[in-house]
């Protein structure tokens, strides 16, 4: 989660880990003191907060809505820290969190002509919806040729309320 453009600026690192699970071997810890780097948890107990801390990692404590870090409250304690925008590079679980929570304004979808068969994953994992009317809908993509591959960009436009 750092910039690899040479002579670029590396982004704050936030990390949701709504039980404060994050390895201190992890790299994102182990690098925190040199790239700005945020755990939001719910996990309240300072003592379980501290070597994170003395690793340079800043923790937010946010609590939990359905299991989960409640995205909206997070997203209203980074604003206050004067961080107006974050780009989510989350797993399945973590993408359907941040779309249910209505906190999701562009999606961006590569695409790569490859087949690799198997059970695959999808990047949205939740309940889903029951009827196609309750989709999230997407605004017409943008298409960019990336060599090989496509960039799909949408804006998410809102869906029902009550998911």
């Amino acid at each position: 989660l750092t910039c690899r453009i040479e002579g670029g600026r590396n982004p704050i690192r936030i990390i949701c880990d709504t039980h404060l699970r994050t390895p201190l071997t992890a790299q994102v810890v182990t690098t925190a003191a040199s790239v700005p780097t945020i755990l939001a948890t719910s996990e309240t107990d300072p003592a379980r907060h501290q070597p994170y801390l003395e690793a340079g990692c800043q923790v937010v404590a946010v609590p939990q809505r359905d299991g989960r870090l409640d995205l909206n409250t997070l997203m209203k304690q980074l604003g206050a820290q004067n961080l107006d925008s974050i780009l989510l590079e989350g797993g399945g679980t973590l993408n359907w969190t941040a779309l249910k929570s209505g906190i999701v304004q562009k999606v961006q979808a590569y695409v790569a002509p490859k087949l690799f068969g198997g059970t695959g994953k999808t990047p949205v994992v939740g309940l889903g919806v029951e009827l196609p009317d309750q989709a999230f809908r997407l605004t017409s993509p943008t298409v960019t040729r990336l060599g090989e591959d496509l960039l799909l960009e949408s804006e998410v436009i809102p869906c029902l309320p009550g998911l």
